[in-house]
């Protein structure tokens, strides 16, 4: 396996960090941004948009029925712990899965 660059390194961390406050548009346009030039880059906004795509609706269902707060600061809580574990693989030059549904193949 090829050895990806710092920067890009670098780029898919901060993408998968600013996405906790961009939810699913940041990685949609980092990939639509560089699905052709970088596949490390690419992979890694197709992860973050099945994050989101999996976590947005379930936040608005929850919402949207009253459910309180203790289910949506759980799954908020979960989706930022997903999220850093996704930046320190980045960082590391490593792939990383989230354990969701698989909307977009990575």
């Amino acid at each position: 396996m090829k050895r990806e660059s710092l920067l890009y390194r670098v780029l898919a961390s901060l993408m998968h960090l600013f996405s906790l406050l961009l939810t699913f548009i940041l990685p949609i346009l980092v990939y639509l941004g560089t699905k052709k030039r970088n596949k490390y880059l690419a992979d890694h906004a197709k992860e973050g948009m099945n994050l989101h795509f999996t976590f947005f609706p379930i936040l608005l269902i929850l919402n949207f029925m009253n459910m309180g707060p203790v289910f949506t600061y759980g799954l908020l809580t979960l989706e930022t712990i997903l999220i850093l574990i996704a930046a320190i693989y980045a960082l590391k030059g490593k792939k990383f899965s989230y354990p969701v549904i698989r909307y977009i193949k990575a």
